[in-house]
């Protein structure tokens, strides 16, 4: 009787050895990881949230007549709504289930930037054809000048998204500090300096924003966080 419930517990531990999250030795494909952070977004969200930016964006430059400043604070605003949707608001739970999953945190939450960094750029390009229609202004700089913001955004949110473990308000504060922003730009001449700078100036900066946004993401694709049992419960 002892050998057999000696067996028994072996039996048992073997299993549970074998369904325990192990160090992965080999990295999961990239396009693999982009597929399944796509598959996540909502259609219905996302077409709403492109619909919200063109109409706010229609309505600001017909109140405002500031096409430039129009852009600059609108691009962003479905990249930080869809942060908050898919990366910050679930971080936690992410952090958990994905602990045993063939694949880790980390390397979902770059995916994730990106998949919603292309949304975010998809957005962009509609809202710059729909002001460069309506307004006039030229759309390679419109283009530029609404990138800037967002790719510099974007980046900060993965950087905290990757360091800090409790992002509880994060997006909220990403949100609020987002809104105060635009409405200081508004308010004082900032319109002046976007119509000053240079389209070279703003592709210079779309560059340099690309490459650390670029280098981040490989960064924290290619960190490897450890699991065990106790964390999981």
């Amino acid at each position: 009787m002892n050998d057999r419930m000696e067996r028994e517990i072996r039996r048992t531990i073997q299993l549970l050895q074998a369904s325990m999250p192990e160090p992965r030795n080999r990295q999961t494909p990239v396009f693999t990881l982009l597929r399944i952070a796509a598959g996540e977004i909502n259609g219905g969200l996302l077409l709403g949230l492109f619909a919200g930016a063109l109409i706010f964006g229609l309505l600001s430059v017909r109140a405002l007549s500031m096409p430039m400043l129009t852009i600059f604070c609108t691009a962003p605003m479905p990249m930080l709504l869809l942060f908050h949707r898919y990366v910050l608001a679930c971080s936690e739970r992410m952090r958990e289930l994905e602990a045993t999953f063939p694949y880790s945190y980390p390397e979902m939450l770059a995916a994730r930037s990106v998949v919603i960094s292309c949304c975010m750029f998809g957005a962009l390009l509609l809202l710059s054809v729909t002001l460069h229609v309506s307004a006039g202004e030229a759309f390679l700089r419109l283009a530029l000048c609404g990138a800037v913001p967002g790719i510099y955004l974007c980046t900060l949110l993965l950087f905290l998204s990757a360091r800090l473990r409790n992002l509880e308000g994060l997006s909220l504060l990403a949100i609020v500090f987002w809104a105060a922003l635009c409405f200081l730009v508004t308010v004082l001449p900032f319109d002046r300096l976007l119509q000053l700078c240079s389209t070279a100036a703003y592709a210079a900066l779309a560059v340099i924003g690309l490459i650390l946004y670029g280098i981040l993401v490989h960064n924290v694709q290619q960190r490897r966080e450890h699991y065990d049992m106790a964390y999981i419960g």
